[in-house]
């Protein structure tokens, strides 16, 4: 076997390895378990799943990207998933979170704002074509050993999401209504994969992500409860109020 030829193995090797440990790939796998695991065991006569939805709007960015959108008739569900392992730490009114991992601690974007967005994005999008309804938000963490979130009842594991997206048994909509609502918004999505890779793109420049951690993987040390690592006392009042909030980039840019 010639020198070339493995150099040429350990390269495809070294790419294959690099995808499998990006973001991008590990968010996407986070997303597919919330899914697979939880999101499709919804009834489906009662409750439609749209995956992987990018809409336009008028950040700087131009398009928001949100990973599950469920059209039920107890109204419609935004839910964002994040596949950080470790413990989460974060308060609702709280600009960033922190994931403490192999004792490292990384922060990022407060995903409470970022979903807040997203809720906007299409809320705007359904009632410029005449449809007003509750739309709710929603965070899973599929894949966190701990979540210390306060002040929210919106944050939980994926399967903590699927039981209060249950809780909510009030009809506000016709079945008539879902069905206008789902082709609404699969009308709108973007599936032009340019865009989309543009998108991605300019995500990544306006954020610093932290690593993403393989599923499952354990984590030998423990926090006391009232242990606070919390490096971020900028906070806003958690009545969905970003009027004064002041960032990089908006809460619709995600």
């Amino acid at each position: 076997m010639s020198i070339v030829f493995l150099l040429i193995i350990v390269f495809i090797i070294g790419i294959i390895a690099a995808v499998l440990k990006s973001p991008q790939f590990i968010g996407h796998q986070g997303e597919k378990f919330v899914n697979n695991k939880f999101l499709s065991k919804l009834d489906p006569e009662h409750y439609s799943l749209i995956n992987d939805v990018m809409l336009l709007n008028s950040s700087n960015i131009g398009t928001t990207q949100i990973d599950h959108i469920i059209v039920s008739n107890f109204g419609i569900f935004c839910v964002e998933t994040k596949a950080y392992a470790g413990w989460i730490f974060g308060r609702e009114s709280d600009k960033y979170w922190t994931q403490s991992v192999n004792y490292h601690k990384y922060r990022f974007f407060n995903p409470l704002r970022q979903n807040y967005g997203h809720v906007k994005t299409l809320e705007k999008l359904l009632i410029s074509l005449g449809v007003s309804t509750p739309i709710y938000s929603f965070v899973a963490f599929p894949d966190a050993e701990e979540l210390k979130i306060t002040g929210t009842s919106a944050v939980g594991y994926a399967r903590d999401i699927v039981r209060k997206i249950k809780g909510y048994t009030q009809s506000v909509l016709s079945n008539e209504d879902v069905a206008k609502i789902i082709n609404i918004i699969n009308q709108a999505n973007i599936v032009d994969e340019n865009i989309r890779k543009e998108h991605t793109k300019k995500i990544n420049e306006l954020r610093d992500a932290p690593p993403q951690v393989r599923y499952k993987k354990k984590y030998r040390r423990r926090y006391r409860e009232d242990e606070t690592i919390f490096d971020d006392n900028d906070d806003f009042d958690g009545d969905d109020d970003f009027g004064d909030y002041d960032d990089d980039c908006d809460d619709d840019d995600f």
